[in-house]
């Protein structure tokens, strides 16, 4: 009798390296032991993470087109237009959290803060409280005169949509305002005092604003003219009021409307489940939430 011999294995290699893996767990790993190796593999597990985030978002980009398209059009048409290729028009986030009087313990706490802020940059400066020279040759101080430029009302069709989920960031860190702040807001006010300054930034907080977000954070969005914010509330964008940008440049001058939603949607295939607001800007500017307007089933939610 005789018998076949097993069929040799074919040897595996490290990705990295390149060296013949001997252990089980490393052939399945596709990296050896030493650090560097194992260092590659991590960032190669992560580019895949990555990946794999990216393709289910896009996933649920789709499944998010598709439910929102039937009140993004209903909105278009209650504001007198019926072609949405002529309207600048997307997705936002879905908060919903409640607007509230600002806690006297919150109200205590960013106050200080500011004092704070304030009274570091004017002990930077001479008795005399003249500003800081302005720096006219720093690029960041010429970014930041780009980025307190208004944006076009229809863009805020996003913002109102959402109702600031990147403000929330702003209520642990009150509103991102430090000393650099307030030397901005100095060369542009040289003869304001301390104490104007203070009661400037007090002055524009909302009677009502979102629990738990940033002080400033009111119905519509920020209460705090732009040329007084922290840089990054003037820079950042989030992904989607990005992507309304992009569309809004193809249809300058356009009325915008924007479908806040939130990301778990999809757990709710039911028509009228509670995860929406539409916004709709028109050319004039004309603000109008459709509050009347309800989510759709899931698509093929019934099938």
């Amino acid at each position: 009798m005789t018998f076949a011999n097993p069929p040799a294995r074919t040897p595996a290699f490290c990705k990295s390296c390149r060296q013949q893996l001997t252990s089980v767990a490393a052939v399945e790993a596709g990296y050896c032991d030493r650090p560097e190796c194992a260092t590659r593999m991590k960032i190669d597990q992560s580019g895949q993470l990555a990946k794999s985030q990216e393709e289910q978002y896009q996933k649920w980009l789709e499944i998010t087109h598709a439910r929102t398209a039937p009140v993004i059009m209903a909105a278009a048409q209650e504001i007198g237009e019926d072609d949405l290729d002529e309207v600048a028009h997307g997705l936002a986030p879905y908060v919903d959290i409640p607007v509230v009087p600002l806690p006297a313990e919150r109200r205590s706490a960013f106050e200080a803060h500011l004092r704070a802020a304030v009274r570091e940059s004017f002990e930077a400066t001479d008795a005399s409280e003249v500003p800081p020279e302005r720096p006219e040759d720093d690029p960041e101080y010429a970014r930041r005169l780009a980025q307190e430029a208004p944006d076009p009302m229809a863009l805020n069709a996003a913002c109102i949509a959402c109702q600031g989920d990147c403000c929330l960031q702003g209520g642990t860190r009150h509103a991102f305002i430090k000393k650099n702040v307030i030397d901005y807001f100095r060369w542009s006010n040289p003869e304001a005092t301390a104490d104007e300054i203070v009661q400037i930034y007090l002055d524009h907080i909302p009677e009502n604003s979102t629990s738990g977000s940033c002080v400033y954070h009111g119905v519509q969005g920020c209460t705090l003219p732009r040329n007084y914010r922290a840089n990054i509330c003037n820079s950042f964008q989030c992904r989607f009021r990005l992507t309304l940008f992009q569309d809004y440049v193809m249809k300058p001058g356009s009325a915008a409307v924007v479908a806040g939603i939130s990301h778990d949607h999809t757990e709710d295939p039911a028509a009228g489940a509670p995860y929406l607001r539409v916004v709709s800007v028109s050319e004039e500017g004309d603000v109008t939430i459709h509050s009347h307007l309800t989510l759709p089933a899931l698509p093929g939610a019934n099938s």
